[in-house]
Formats: C-alpha cells, structure tokens, sequence
C-alpha cells in the first residue's frame, strides 16, 4: 500500500512492508515542513505567463538520518516563522545546522535553494555531482550516496531534476518533485520541459518506491 507522506513543490512517498534489503538498515525519514504552491488572488499562478506573476510557494523540507549521515532535502522557501520552527525541529533532534553533513536539491529552482546557506559544512548533492568547498565530484546515475540512500536522476519538470530514495524500516521513500500534490497531480505538469521524460520518471519511481 503506497502512503503518501509529505507534498508540495517537492513530495514524499513510502510504502508499508519492510524489504530484505532494508533489514539492518536505520535510516529515518522526517518531514519538516510541507511544501505547497497556491494561486493569489488577482495574480497570474503560473510563473513566466504574466509579468506582474504571483503566487504563494513553499518547498517540502525533509530530514534524512542514518549512520554517521544527516540530510536536508530542498532547503528552500517558506512562510515566516516556518524556518525558525524547522531550525527549532531539528534542535529537538539534537541536530544542529553544523551538524547537517548533506543537502540535497532535487532541482535547481529558486525555490528549492534558497536556505542552503543555513548548512555550513554540508556537501550539496544534486542530480549529477557533489560539491564541497572548491572540489566538484560528479556522480553516475543511481548514485549510493550511503547505505540505502540514493540519488536517481528523473527529468522532466527540468532536465536536471533528482529523486531521493531511502531505504528505511518502514519501507522505501521517495523525495521527488515528480507529483505536487497527495493526489499524485498534476497529471500534466505544465511546467515540465519535457512531458514525455516525465512519463518515463514517474513510472520509474513508481516501481521504486511500490
């Protein structure tokens, strides 16, 4: 049964049942914050269709612990206050934002950035490198970014999008922006810079994570 756990700009998916190759493995998953992206009133929602454009968004904020391994998925925008709650959030975990050893962006949108300033000694991870200080590593497709943790590349929303699968007790989650709501919408993306890759991307993770 696949359980849909965070949404927004960015999404979370898990399914019950606990895999073989997860036994042994203790990686959590944490939702932060829920992304969101809502239309103003009076205001154009789909940005780059009018110049006076605007609408509410939000990045779904996620947390990832496993051993010696602490990430923060989609650092990015928020309504006041939110941050200080997921900074407080993190706290209470015993997490301090030193402590973050990675961020992941599942894409390159502002949106999705825009607090990665927040996490100084953290490697930023995206859909093909690494980066740390001056040193720029990339990555293969289906990059084990540590045990049970994996960044697989899904274009389609733009071509340099990401997904993040962990493998947890609980069954396998998957960060993506593949979706942006708890319906599994928008069917078509009209933001997508390639609908057929989006297809192809969203049926993958579908046979990932279920």
């Amino acid at each position: 049964m696949k359980q849909l756990i965070g949404a927004g700009l960015a999404m979370l998916m898990t399914i019950s049942g606990i895999p073989a190759y997860a036994e042994g493995i203790d990686n959590r998953v944490t939702v932060l914050n829920p992304g969101y992206v809502q239309p103003i009133e009076g205001r154009g929602f789909l940005p780059g269709a009018q110049d006076d454009g605007a609408r509410n968004v939000a990045s779904t904020i996620s947390l990832v612990q496993g051993e010696d391994f602490i990430l923060v998925a989609d650092p990015g925008m928020a309504a006041v206050g939110v941050w200080d709650a997921v900074l407080a959030q993190l706290k209470a975990k015993d997490v301090e934002p030193a402590d973050v050893t990675h961020i992941f962006i599942s894409h390159h949108h502002p949106d999705h950035v825009t607090q990665l300033g927040l996490f100084p000694n953290a490697t930023l991870v995206d859909f093909w490198a690494t980066y740390k200080d001056d040193v720029w590593s990339d990555h293969p497709d289906n990059y084990e970014l540590a045990p049970g943790v994996k960044v697989v590349r899904t274009p389609g929303h733009t071509d340099q999008d990401a997904s993040l699968l962990v493998e947890t007790l609980e069954g396998t989650y998957a960060l993506t922006h593949l979706w942006w709501t708890p319906g599994y919408e928008p069917k078509e993306d009209p933001l997508a810079e390639d609908s057929r890759e989006i297809v192809h991307s969203r049926a993958m993770i579908l046979k990932e994570a279920d």
